[in-house]
């Protein structure tokens, strides 16, 4: 009885530890009222804005919608995605051979007339920009030119980088001929070691558009690159692509991109006497992606270009750094860029008249667990009113908090200490009194 009475106690202690799990809304340092033009549906859905990416987690658990009763409202994300369905196709390989001029040829066999729109070159070496012509048959006599030129890279670098593949139109043709032109510089003599073809069809999404702010312009001799540095004046985007509008006529080029939150940052210094001293370091950038941009204008007079930069969403940093591979071309001339956003949506329920408010800010939140989840099952088709966000403020509660912030918030530490000390000896009082319970038992 008395063992079952310190276990009741301990589970008191604990659930008066966990009390302060509910919702303090003076952690969360940023608000905005939630607009509702016309609550014509049971569901809302609200698109998150530059400016909420900018302060919230970068996964984005610390956003809470709160109504006017300061209840929390449960919501779901769903961000739409751009979609790729690829058929791949695996050709006999036939006629390998170099000509006078040291050009790599080969003949794909697709075995009947086979709609694709894309090959992949894999040829030997590890640091090159080679030249590739397709020309297309159905009787493997006389040919006609689908590229006239497009290139295949390889980047010596850390990662390797290597860019094997071409687009080109749509076409039937059973018989496709590569003929791959080396580099004049090239001491070793390449080969031809796969190809590949697929038929790649695309299904994009509305995106929303952000003009970058161009901030540095530098041309690197050494390296035979341009270099262009853009401000997005927010972080953590969700940014699908970045875009470029360059003049150029014809061109094709290796681009890589880098990103950053700032130029530098403080480092503390330790010191003898304990005094606070900083260091003001340079932040290095961190490679987001690298691949290829072009335009060529092919035999029956299509323009042919690929002018936007995929980019993988992982919270993308607000500075960019766009560095072009130039090889022996002339620089290209470009004249602003753009990135395009797939932002996230929030699906939520919201009673006729009432009223919500967005909250985030808070980099110890976790991802809220609502049931909502188990209802809507498939949120995307959900029939639901637009919502909108009104301009984020400060949270005053926030700032009230900060500026009277009481003992056991500027020593949350300390107190987490004296909390488990007091747990760890109430253990073992707990599994002292037991063993001694124990022995009285066991002597009578």
């Amino acid at each position: 009885m008395n063992i079952l009475k310190m276990i009741l106690v301990f589970n008191l202690l604990l659930t008066v530890i966990c009390s302060g799990a509910s919702i303090d809304l003076s952690k969360w340092q940023y608000t905005a009222p939630i607009v509702i033009e016309e609550k014509s549906q049971e569901y809302c859905v609200l698109m998150l804005t530059p400016e909420i990416y900018n302060v919230s987690k970068i996964d984005l658990a610390d956003i809470r919608l709160i109504n006017k009763d300061g209840n929390q409202i449960p919501y779901i994300f769903t961000r739409d995605q751009d979609r790729t369905e690829t058929v791949n196709f695996n050709p006999s390989i036939l006629n390998r051979s170099t000509d006078v001029e040291g050009n790599l040829l080969a003949t794909l066999d697709f075995g009947s007339q086979t709609v694709k729109n894309c090959i992949e070159v894999e040829t030997t070496g590890d640091n090159f920009r080679r030249a590739v012509k397709v020309e297309g048959s159905n009787d493997n006599v006389t040919f006609f030119t689908i590229v006239e030129k497009a290139y295949i890279f390889a980047i010596n670098d850390k990662k390797q980088h290597r860019f094997n593949a071409i687009e080109m139109p749509d076409n039937d043709y059973r018989y496709i001929r590569i003929t791959v032109s080396p580099m004049q510089v090239e001491e070793t003599r390449p080969a031809i070691k796969n190809i590949k073809a697929f038929k790649i069809e695309k299904k994009t999404v509305n995106k929303q558009i952000m003009e970058m702010i161009q901030k540095e312009q530098t041309e690197d001799v050494n390296h035979r690159c341009s270099i262009y540095v853009y401000d997005l004046k927010f972080r953590r985007l969700p940014i699908a692509e970045i875009e470029l509008n360059i003049d150029n006529g014809s061109f094709f080029r290796c681009v890589s991109v880098q990103g950053r939150d700032a130029a530098t940052q403080k480092v503390k210094i330790d010191s003898e006497d304990n005094r606070l001293r900083f260091n003001e370091i340079e932040v290095p950038w961190n490679t987001i992606t690298t691949d290829t941009l072009y335009r060529y204008t092919d035999f029956s007079g299509r323009k042919c270009e690929r002018l936007s930069l995929p980019i993988g969403w992982s919270g993308t940093y607000r500075y960019i750094k766009i560095i072009i591979n130039n090889y022996d071309d002339q620089p290209l001339i470009i004249r602003s860029g753009s990135a395009k956003l797939i932002p996230h949506k929030l699906i939520f329920p919201l009673a006729a008249g009432s009223t919500a408010k967005l909250y985030t800010g808070n980099e110890s939140a976790g991802f809220p667990q609502y049931d909502l989840a188990r209802v809507l099952t498939n949120p995307a088709r959900v029939k639901t009113a637009d919502a909108a966000l009104a301009a984020l403020i400060e949270n005053p509660p926030a700032k009230k908090s900060q500026a009277n912030q009481p003992w056991t918030e500027k020593h949350k530490g300390l107190m987490l200490l004296s909390l488990l000390i007091v747990v760890f000896t109430l253990g073992i009082f707990m599994l002292s009194s037991f063993r001694s319970i124990k022995r009285q038992d066991d002597s009578r």
